[in-house]
């Protein structure tokens, strides 16, 4: 639990702490980034027995399956290809949307051009995990990848859709409860009721021991980031923008300590455990509750996680400055393997 009183020894930069991050982007478990890390040398065979071992893990099976997709990204067609040598068809399907999608998400979407060629990427990855799909109808790791495909096209009819299947499937899989919050915040044409009427579902459902509560720490960062850029939207400047925004405060962040508290006191090991200890470490670090904060930060080891990090700079210096300002030193945490990373 939470270590009150603890005082650090040293208080290191968050420059000389921002080089020792790793990306949590492959996974933290070192199985499936060493996996990763053959699949980006051109070894994408290896991906194929680690999907044949989650058929009845959806959790795992989602976990990994975005990572082995980030590690394809530039190797779709030789991920397709495996069908051919007698690879699952589900499997590889399934691991070629991700690939898919990982390489839309990838792409840069500030201008109109920008913008059709992620509209193009998203609509390539549909039908690989509809087919994956069709053929594995109790899966229900496409459909929460569907969710985040229809999330990017601003297509509401598949978007509820695909949660209601996914969520038939696996009533608390993390990455479709996190893609539902996302996709009502208001920036995207849903509301801050919604949004957290969607993240607090996810908590008081959430299995004991679930990092799910942890959703709720993400509704206040989408909330906080689209006040932000409404009012740059109004002429603020970004940084009088982000000043405006203050801190986390009230009943909300009163709501968020009693759930990390009972989620940290009954946790149960869980493949999203990292991130949901940078989604409650934001958000004390962002209301000022310190000890909290600090225990979840120190609890990530060397990982950085791009949410919710990245909506307010770039995540790896955002992390690693709220670790200086904390007195959190990821250098004392074990070596991690960065072949992958």
């Amino acid at each position: 639990m939470w270590r009150f009183g603890w005082k650090p020894s040293t208080v290191p930069t968050g420059s000389d702490l921002e080089g020792t991050l790793v990306s949590g982007a492959l996974g933290t478990d070192p199985l499936l980034r060493a996996a990763c890390a053959a699949v980006r040398e051109g070894d994408v065979e290896v991906g194929t027995s680690l999907l044949l071992e989650t058929r009845e893990d959806p959790e795992a099976r989602a976990y990994q399956v975005e990572a082995l997709g980030r590690a394809a990204l530039d190797r779709p067609d030789e991920v397709a290809a495996l069908i051919e040598d007698g690879a699952d068809p589900a499997d590889t399907l399934l691991w070629t949307g991700h690939t898919l999608l990982a390489r839309a998400m990838a792409l840069p979407s500030g201008g109109h051009a920008e913008r059709k060629a992620v509209v193009a990427a998203l609509h390539e990855a549909r039908p690989p995990l509809e087919e994956a799909a069709r053929l594995g109808p109790e899966d229900a790791a496409p459909w929460a990848a569907l969710q985040t495909v229809a999330m990017g096209l601003g297509d509401r009819v598949e978007r509820e859709r695909a949660w209601t299947e996914a969520r038939a499937r696996a009533p608390h899989l993390w990455p479709a409860h996190l893609t539902r919050v996302r996709a009502l915040a208001p920036s995207r044409g849903g509301s801050a009721e919604e949004m957290f009427a969607a993240a607090g579902a996810a908590a008081d459902t959430a299995p004991e021991g679930s990092p799910l509560p942890a959703l709720l720490a993400l509704a206040h960062a989408e909330y906080l980031r689209g006040e932000q850029r409404r009012l740059v939207d109004e002429g603020k400047s970004p940084y009088i923008a982000s000043m405006s925004m203050g801190r986390l405060h009230g009943d909300g962040v009163h709501e968020l300590f009693v759930l990390a508290r009972d989620w940290a006191s009954a946790a149960v090991p869980h493949v999203r455990d990292v991130q949901a200890h940078h989604l409650f470490a934001w958000a004390f670090h962002r209301s000022g509750r310190t000890e909290p904060a600090r225990w979840h930060l120190g609890m990530v080891g060397r990982f950085a996680g791009e949410i919710p990090w990245s909506f307010f700079g770039p995540a790896r210096a955002e992390i690693a400055l709220a670790m200086a300002e904390l007195g959190v030193d990821p250098r004392r945490a074990p070596e991690v393997d960065t072949g992958a990373a």
